[in-house]
């Protein structure tokens, strides 16, 4: 797990981890549909992360949007999910970009709280292995990627396609 600090969130530090041959996506799925207040964290699908740059990007505007209480989903945890999809549709962001039954790699995002509780918390909650953020490439999906971000195939530059995706969260939401 890495912890970083935002400007916008000086108070507190955001924490993201990456959890592989996760057992238990369907729980967990069933638990965030149903709202379960135990669960304040972003699961994502790992498949659909390029770069731990892109979630922070999405992180940076979820917080935002709680900070001056325009947030389109319920929290900020649904919120980063729905930042990351390029699509101001709620439902399909989070039916691509979160986990579902058989989502087996999950990154998790949490706003707020101390990175040993978090992880502590994280290690109850997810049947399966912690593993670093610097193995996130292995799990990407780039087909995945260019389609939901609409990005053609001529593109190949780790780089360009990293700043397409962000341009896309970046600009989603503007007016």
């Amino acid at each position: 797990m890495q912890s970083f600090s935002l400007e916008l969130y000086p108070s507190g530090q955001i924490h993201i981890a990456l959890y592989i041959n996760v057992k238990n996506s369907a729980e967990l799925k069933k638990r965030l549909l149903s709202h379960d207040q135990e669960l304040k964290y972003a699961f994502i699908d790992a498949k659909i992360v390029l770069d731990k740059f892109q979630l922070l990007v999405a992180v940076n505007n979820s917080v935002h949007y709680e900070k001056y209480s325009i947030l389109k989903t319920h929290n900020v945890h649904s919120e980063i999910v729905y930042n990351l999809s390029p699509t101001t549709n709620i439902s399909e962001s989070l039916r691509r970009f979160g986990i579902s039954d058989s989502t087996n790699d999950i990154v998790i995002v949490k706003v707020g709280g101390n990175s040993d509780e978090v992880r502590s918390h994280l290690n109850t909650l997810i049947d399966g292995e912690e593993s670093s953020l610097d193995e996130l490439s292995r799990f990407t999906d780039l087909n995945s990627i260019r389609k939901y971000y609409k990005i053609g195939g001529n593109v190949k530059d780790h780089e360009e396609i990293l700043n397409m995706i962000v341009g896309s969260i970046a600009i989603k939401n503007v007016n």
